[in-house]
Order: C-alpha cells, then structure tokens, then sequence
C-alpha cells in the first residue's frame, strides 16, 4: 500500500499561449498517516478544504489540509466499534461539493450483502451521516483481497463498480452475484444497477438475469446518462465455444452488444453493434450532451494480431438504436504512426499492407458541448517473463510498457481534423506506479500530464524517446495539443530535485482549472505540495 501527499496544480487560461511559460511550485510540511493504515482516498475543493482519508483496523482517519496554504489544519479518529471481518472500504464518491465514503459488509449467517455510505463534511472534518444503506443483496461474485486497514486475512472485494453520469450527479453501482451453476455454459449472470442522485436519494434499483450464459457474453462496461438509465456493454460470441475467428467464413465469432436498462422495466433493450467484416478491439461507452451513448470502438481489418486501423463511432438515442455517428470509421494515418519511430520501424511499416498500430487502449473518450470529439489512446503492453534456477525453482516476472500517447479529434461536422503523436516510453515491473498520464481538457485544448525523461523534451520527429523507468524520479511533463492540432510541451519540474516521487495518472478535478494529486517522500512521510502558473 503507497501512501502519497497532495498536490494542487493549478492551469490557467493562459497556459500553453506563446508567452512566458512559467510555473512555481511549494511545497508544505512534513506529515504521515497512522502506521499500518490504509490509504482510502483524498478528495476535497478549493474552499472547504482537501481531506486524506485513511483507515486502521476499526479507526477511520480524517487529515485535512488548507487548500491555499497545504498545511495540515485537523487530525481526527472517528471510532468504527461495529466493523466485522468482512468489512471492506469501496470509494468516496465525489460530487464536487458532497462526498460519500462507501463501504460494504458480509453477514455470513444472513448471507446477505450490505452496501453503506457516511457522508463526509470537508469543511469540518467530520462523519455527518454514518452507515446509510445504499444496497442490501444475496451473495456477489468478486475477488480475493487481503483484509484492509489491519485486518490480515484474505477475503472477497473488488464486487462493486461505480459510474457517474456527463454531467457528474447520478451515480449508477453495479455488481455482480454469485453463480447459481459451477458451469458457465449452463450460467446466466446477474447483474445488480442501482442508480442514486447527487444527494444519494435512491432513484432506482433492480437486478437483471442476462440473455447469453457466462461462456457466451463477457461484460465490457458499464454507464449511465443524465436521466438515470443504465448502460452494458458486453462481447457476445457467436457460441459456448468462444472463437475469436469463425474459420468458415473469415469473419469475427462475435459482436458487441450495448444493453439499456430503465427505472420500473425489468425487459432489457439489446441491441448488436454493426462494424461491417471489421473486428472490435475495444469498446466503451460514454453520454455526449444530447444524452446520447456515444460508442468508441478500436478496430481492425485484420483476424490476427493486437493492431488497430483507426476508431469507429457510433450513437445510440433514447430508443435504443444504434447508427454510425458522422462517418463511422477514422482510419489513423500512417504518416503520423511513423513519427518518433527508428529508420528500421518506418521501412517495416511502409513495407506492410495496411500497417496497424499495435496494443492501443483508449483511454479518455472526451464528447464536447458541440458535438466534436476528442479521443485519447496509450500504448500499453505487458510482457511475462520466466526464470527456472538450479534447483528448478522458476520465477515469473513481469514487464509494463505505457508507450505513446494517440490523441485524435473529430469536428461536429463529423470530419477527422487531426491525428497527433505524443512520443512516451515508460516502463516498470510494479504495475502502472508513476506510468501512464492524467488528461485536462479547458476551451484551448489538451493536456496531458506525465513522468517523462528529459532527453524527450526537444525530441526531434526522426528521433525514438528514451525510456522513463518507474520509481527512478524524472521530469513533470505536460504536453497540450490545442484546438487546431499543435502540439507544445513543458517541464514543470524534475522530481529528483525534490527527491519526491509523483503519480500523474491519480489527479483528480478539484474545479474548472485545479487538480489535486500526491507524491511519497519516503516510506510514511509524505508533503504537500502546490503547483501554480504565473
């Protein structure tokens, strides 16, 4: 378990605009959270305050900072004396102003699921509300975990999932239950949605039995629009047989598919995605302000490989019809996948017919108020190594690769501006740590923010980056493409000279132009810090 600090980084309007481009940063004093806890959230705004939540056995621990100066003003110890074994921390639900720290228990007797939520006063640095019941259910499916905040054995989490409407007041939860049959060709799911407002007023509520069992339908991804509905997406096979390609015909063995579910109807509106012989990659789904469920998906011409041609996109309306939207298909063009790629890379690139950039994940799916959109893509991998020693002892180790940065936008017209390259490459064996990159996006355009190192400030289009490598320090970067495609970049400032370690990819959105994130100095010892333009 890391424990990290605060930072606030502050983006003016004026940020990326031709003139000096400035920042100073402070940092605050020395503090630490209580020994053996664990690090549940931090959260808070520009006037109440900013709130690090953390949890010890059966203490739940509030430490609240000024969000102007970052020094620590409180330190409370709320006493949990009801926690059982099976207790286990979810999130704090963030509706800018109001917040919810959830958690869920377990009664094995009653063998029955219990969701709660306290509210939590910023300004003040205290519980308002405690142990609302939010959803109560039979048994769920999950993960095993080891027991948060001190308690020590293995037990069930990871069962909740949590989504916001657009516009960020409703909350949808969702789970799954347990498997009545062992065998998932003969299982069909049941998936729980519970839908709540910005004051967590239960607006609806129902669980929902699946039309394909387990082996046919993999659950994709969950979302809700502005009136409450409730969104999946899944990928069905065409059998229990689960094949990728039918051998047949050459074409995919399955399809994507977006369920809607609606407040008092227990009937679900399913409806197939149609991407011509192309195959899906990858898919997501998120409301524009039409309260229309944009659907983004990768996708490739190709059977074989972890390639992807380009973004389809289509919309579904309040009828559950799904038609291309604009065009449908943006093919990446090659011209921009070359940049920042060696003599040798670009010759095997020309030299392929119809070259496709390998292991892109979408990572931001951004639906302007006009009607344009903005998609932001990473290239990630992750490659598994074994070693067998002389005792026939073998180790497996891991790799992660967060690579470049695909940002692409699409006009209201429905036509593909551009395509812009951000060259990244990152790479660590601990999972993402201070990998990957936190997106900002204000009327001038897009900002990423990330760990980089300094030999990519200047890089040059023929040049390949250098590697950042987790947990060595590096440079605070933030790229910004604006609305016209340019690209700019800055470094904010070199982590080593703090001797600080950041992750970029944990900020969170405080208002329109501040976000807060943390960084560790050492071991339980952690320092505010304040980034801000001049």
């Amino acid at each position: 378990m890391k424990y990290l600090p605060l930072i606030v980084i502050s983006l003016l309007p004026t940020f990326f605009y031709g003139q000096s481009k400035k920042f100073s940063f402070k940092l605050g004093s020395e503090y630490s959270l209580p020994r053996k806890s664990d690090d549940l959230s931090f959260f808070g705004n520009e006037k109440d305050g900013i709130v690090n939540l953390s949890l010890k056995k059966d203490e739940l621990n509030i430490t609240r900072f000024d969000p102007k100066t970052l020094t620590l003003t409180t330190e409370k110890t709320i006493e949990l004396p009801e926690l059982t074994s099976d207790f286990n921390s979810e999130t704090v639900v963030d509706f800018g102003t109001d917040y919810y720290w959830l958690h869920s228990d377990w009664n094995k007797k009653e063998e029955n699921e219990y969701l709660y939520y306290d509210k939590i006063d910023v300004g003040t640095g205290k519980i308002t509300a405690s142990n609302k019941l939010m959803v109560k259910t039979t048994k769920m499916g999950g993960e095993l975990i080891r027991g948060g905040g001190g308690w020590p054995a293995l037990k069930l989490g990871f069962k909740y999932q949590f989504n916001y409407s657009a516009d960020e007041k409703k909350l949808l939860v969702s789970y799954r239950l347990a498997p009545e049959e062992r065998n998932d060709k003969r299982n069909y799911d049941k998936i729980g949605l519970h839908v709540f407002d910005e004051n967590m007023n239960k607006l609806w509520g129902a669980e929902f039995t699946m039309p394909y069992t387990e082996a046919i339908m993999d659950n994709s991804d969950f979302s809700i629009d502005a009136q409450g509905n409730a969104y999946m997406l899944a990928k069905v096979y065409d059998s229990d047989k689960r094949k990728e390609i039918d051998k047949e015909t050459g074409k995919a063995g399955y399809h994507y598919e977006v369920l809607k579910f609606t407040k008092g109807n227990k009937k679900i509106i399913n409806t197939a995605i149609s991407i011509d012989d192309y195959f899906i990659r990858e898919a997501s789904l998120v409301e524009n302000s039409l309260n229309e469920m944009v659907i983004s998906c990768t996708y490739s011409k190709k059977s074989k490989g972890s390639g992807t041609d380009g973004i389809f996109l289509a919309i579904m309306d309040q009828t559950g019809k799904i038609i291309k939207y604009k065009k449908g298909y943006y093919e990446f063009p090659l011209a921009e996948l070359e940049k920042f790629e060696s003599a040798r890379s670009k010759r095997k690139m020309e030299k392929k017919d119809d070259y496709e950039a390998p292991n892109l994940k979408v990572r931001n799916l951004i639906v302007e108020s006009d009607g344009s959109v903005f998609i932001a893509c990473e290239g990630y991998y992750v490659v598994q190594r074994s070693y067998t020693d002389s005792r026939g002892h073998t180790t497996i180790s891991y790799t992660y690769y967060y690579e470049d940065i695909l940002g692409a936008k699409i006009n209201a017209e429905g036509n593909f501006e551009w395509v812009r390259k951000i060259p990244k490459k990152q790479r660590g064996s601990r999972g993402r740590g201070t990998m990957g990159f936190k997106l900002v996006s204000d009327a001038g355009g897009y900002y990423f923010l990330y760990l980089d190192n300094i030999k990519n400030l200047d890089i040059k289009e023929d040049e390949v980056p250098s590697y950042h490598i987790d947990g060595w320090g590096g440079q605070v970067v933030v790229s910004k493409i604006d609305n016209s495609g340019a690209i700019t970049k800055e470094i904010v400032f070199d982590t080593r000279d703090e001797d600080i370690m950041l992750f970029p990819a944990l900020f969170k959105r405080i208002n329109t132009n501040q976000f807060i994130g943390r960084a560790t100095l050492k071991k339980n010892l952690f320092r505010p810090l304040l980034i801000t333009t001049k």
